[in-house]
């Protein structure tokens, strides 16, 4: 059984290992932090690799080297094999087992954390590692195998991806009541034109809907300051000087005898709704990743 594998030197472990780390780092000498010794090692560890299956592993046209297509494959079934390995050493050995999940840093503040009394209750044995990531960062997480588990838009969920979870929220207005601003508890997007605003920068989905609101409405938006994620937008709002757009389940986490918010019109169909996300290859591998989602459905 398997003596394809073993009839000859050049697999191991550690050759794999090394494998994985110039994937997930992106090439030698970014895995090696310019460590010469390293590098020597790395190259002579993948070139051996290379003669043992007979492909090129390296693009060596490319400078600096990267993974070939060939690379990336065996990279990926490596990373799940040692996976698997790293888990069964660690339940064998009564330790934790590691689970990564990813999300963005407000959705880690404000809905991930105060889940952490559920998973540490009913997953004894894990050892949660919680990463703040963009979104497209999360799916190829999940789909590369450096993710466990994403809770992300239902909309971002890709195949061979699965979801499960309903956690629907719309968005707010929130405004430092030290401006002063005379509001109807219902803002019309015509208002918004008079408000020093703090906004997540790009063009992500919400982004691109206010965008499209803004220009129905003929006006331009007030923007001061650009951020990358909600729990930024969050800290400029509690600055005292920006109004913002946050998640409704923000409200739990701003005090509400400084910061006011407002239903805005036209928001209604700006609603989303969060799952937890996870690639079905990687459950089958890792049981932690089976009983989370169990525990998720529960």
């Amino acid at each position: 059984m398997f003596n394809e594998l073993f009839g000859k030197g050049g697999l191991s472990l550690d050759r794999l290992q090394t494998l994985c780390e110039v994937a997930e780092k992106g090439s030698i000498g970014e895995a090696t932090k310019g460590d010469t010794n390293r590098q020597t090692q790395f190259s002579r560890q993948i070139s051996e690799l290379e003669k043992f299956f007979g492909v090129e592993l390296l693009n060596r046209e490319s400078r600096p080297y990267r993974l070939s297509e060939e690379g990336r494959q065996l990279s990926k079934l490596s990373r799940d094999y040692l996976g698997g390995l790293s888990d069964f050493k660690a339940r064998c050995g009564d330790r934790p087992v590691k689970l990564v999940i990813g999300a963005g840093e407000g959705t880690i503040q404000w809905l991930l954390l105060p889940m952490l009394e559920k998973f540490t209750d009913h997953l004894p044995n894990a050892s949660i590692s919680m990463k703040s990531l963009r979104t497209l960062d999360i799916i190829k997480g999940l789909i590369d195998g450096d993710v466990d588990l994403g809770f992300v838009r239902k909309t971002a969920v890709v195949k061979p991806l699965k979801s499960t979870g309903k956690w629907q929220y719309g968005y707010r207005l929130f405004i430092p009541r030290r401006m002063r601003k005379k509001l109807e508890e219902k803002v019309s997007v015509s208002q918004l034109a008079s408000i020093p605003l703090a906004l997540i920068g790009g063009q992500g989905e919400f982004r691109r809907q206010l965008d499209g609101l803004v220009k129905d409405a003929s006006i331009d938006l007030d923007v001061r300051l650009e951020c990358s994620s909600h729990a930024q937008v969050a800290t400029a709002i509690l600055s005292g000087k920006y109004g913002g757009f946050l998640p409704n389940f923000a409200t739990r986490m701003l005090p509400e005898a400084k910061i006011g918010n407002y239903e805005v019109s036209g928001f209604e169909n700006l609603k989303r709704q969060l799952v937890f996300a996870w690639n079905p290859k990687q459950r089958e591998l890792r049981p932690v990743i089976d009983e989370a989602i169990r525990l998720l459905r529960g």
